[in-house]
């Protein structure tokens, strides 16, 4: 605040914002207020009469009538204006004799002109703010009547109705202006949009974009008469889509989503996605939506799925056709191993041996070429039981014994004392269990393969870690996409990995590794459960229980 309180009121916000919203201040005269100052001088009467419009700093002379009152600068400096004393004060300010009102100073236009008296009413809008003045003002001293005064308010009204309504007539020329940016802006958007725009009422479409019309193939005329919104829609979606613009249009619902076939002008087929709300549009309820082009799309899942159903009776085929002959070859490469045709030399034992592990290769193969079909197309049978997962990895590792002693790798198995169980598929899980440790024995380089099977939060947790050569950090997600091979050529089909996550993921667990080069790889398998048989949830003091094969 400064030390001059009446400055202070004039350089309110609130009231220059009301005075910039009318546009008037420092334009040109204008007639409407002209005649108000005239009407002044003739009615009160006075020699001069003044509409001025005052913001924080001037005085801006809006009208003047009066022969005194010629050559008046339009903007005067506001100093200590008695016309700004009527501002700050917020009331009429009558004085007989300017020259017996030690509180007014007079500017230099007043004594210029000799004002000896002088009258003036604050220009108050409806909200309370005073914009101007309306005054007179007389050479001589005078004792303003109570009918000049009345006469001089009633003016001084109608001058703030003539502000206001210019004040509304600007703030219509914003809006307006406003309104048609915002038009401009939207039409360019709807009429630029990548998807079709539509809107229907009264069972025909009121508009559609450009995107809409090149969908079904419309000429820019189609529009021209009114098109029922079914006429673009294929007959078997009718029903369907008459019913979704129904339940729109009575509020049943407020937005909906939905797919429909619909038919082009040259007759092809076409697939929308279609998104529509309920929207009123001249009193009456209307759907505006937009229509998404997913031909394309639907072309291509289509195609795909003929393509797996073809690879799938391909995948049949090739199972069908392979493993007979495989299958014969094995049992003849066990006959020749077995001594049945004489005993073999060393070098044809090792070439059967070469066959037979070939053969087996092949096999793999097929089977997993199989699980992974059957895995996409969603077709592949599990049960849901309760599966003994520490006497399930004991057997894994049994069984997986002999080719730990052909690599010459130590298995160590750490299992909880208690028994733990999972809701999934045995044989599953057995699968994900050898894919796992004959990939740790075959790429561990000798080194010892711990296993570790312990509970977890709303589950159990198995862990294969090796001290092998590791896996690089750029290929630690590769390893689980199909027919990747980091190790070997020739050693797996790079299809285990793969099928043992989906089958994880397919019993609602994880399947996760863990690397760094030159230390070694774990793999932890998470499968939902973990409730023990037969023992308390508490807690299982027990020491783990190892089991070491070499």
């Amino acid at each position: 605040m400064s030390s001059d309180p009446a400055a202070d009121l004039l350089r309110l916000p609130a009231r220059l914002a009301a005075l910039g919203a009318t546009a008037l201040a420092g334009t040109p005269p204008e007639e409407a207020f002209d005649r108000l100052t005239r009407l002044a001088v003739h009615l009160l009467p006075a020699p001069i009469s003044l509409l001025s419009l005052i913001d924080g700093e001037s005085q801006w002379v809006k009208s003047v009538a009066g022969v005194a009152a010629q050559g008046l600068p339009r903007r005067v400096p506001l100093g200590r204006s008695v016309c700004g004393h009527v501002i700050a004060g917020g009331e009429p300010l009558v004085i007989p004799d300017v020259e017996r009102e030690p509180r007014v100073a007079l500017d230099a236009a007043m004594r210029a002109w000799g004002v000896r008296a002088y009258a003036g009413v604050p220009l108050v809008t409806a909200e309370g703010h005073a914009l101007g003045v309306l005054c007179v003002a007389d050479t001589q001293p005078r004792d303003w009547s109570a009918a000049a005064l009345a006469a001089l308010r009633d003016l001084a009204a109608l001058a703030v109705t003539e502000i206001e309504w210019r004040r509304s007539l600007a703030e219509r020329d914003r809006t307006s202006a406003a309104l048609r940016r915002a038009e401009q802006l939207f039409r360019g958007l709807v009429e630029q949009s990548l998807v079709g725009i539509y809107v229907v009422q009264d069972g025909v479409f009121r508009y559609v974009n450009p995107r809409f019309r090149e969908i079904f193939g419309l000429p820019p005329e189609w529009l021209d008469r009114p098109r029922d919104f079914l006429e673009v829609v294929a007959p078997e979606d009718h029903a369907l889509v008459r019913e979704n613009v129904r339940r729109r249009i009575d509020g049943e619902v407020d937005a909906i989503q939905y797919s429909l076939r619909g038919v082009r002008t040259d007759g092809a087929p076409i697939h929308l996605e279609v998104h529509g709300s309920r929207t009123v549009l001249d009193g009456r309820p209307a759907v505006v939506g937009v229509g998404i082009d997913a031909t394309e799309r639907v072309r291509a899942e289509h195609d795909r799925e003929q393509a797996i159903l073809s690879r799938d009776r391909f995948y049949a085929m090739v199972s069908h056709e392979l493993r007979t002959p495989v299958s014969a070859v094995m049992l003849y490469n066990d006959l020749l191993l077995s001594g049945v045709y004489d005993a073999l030399t060393q070098a044809q034992r090792e070439a059967v041996d070469r066959s037979q592990n070939s053969a087996r290769h092949l096999l793999e193969l097929i089977n997993d070429l199989l699980d992974l079909s059957r895995l996409e197309a969603g077709r592949l049978e599990t049960r849901v039981e309760d599966v003994e997962t520490a006497e399930l990895v004991e057997s894994v590792v049994d069984g997986l014994s002999p080719l730990a002693l052909e690599h010459g790798c130590a298995l160590t198995v750490h299992v909880s004392a208690r028994p733990l169980v999972v809701t999934g598929d045995a044989r599953r899980v057995r699968q994900i269990l050898l894919n796992l440790l004959s990939n740790a024995v075959k790429f561990g380089q000798g080194q010892p393969v711990e296993v570790r099977l312990g509970p977890a939060d709303g589950g159990v947790l198995l862990e294969v870690s090796d001290h092998g050569p590791g896996i690089p950090p750029a290929d630690l997600d590769r390893i689980f996409e199909e027919f990747v091979q980091l190790g070997e050529p020739g050693v797996g089909t790079g299809l285990g990995l793969p099928i043992a996550r989906r089958l994880a993921e397919l019993q609602g667990g994880t399947l996760q590794v863990a690397s760094r080069p030159g230390e070694g790889s774990t793999f932890r398998l998470f499968l939902p459960g973990g409730v023990p048989r037969g023992a308390h949830q508490a807690g299982f003091p027990s020491p783990p229980v190892s089991a070491i094969l070499r």
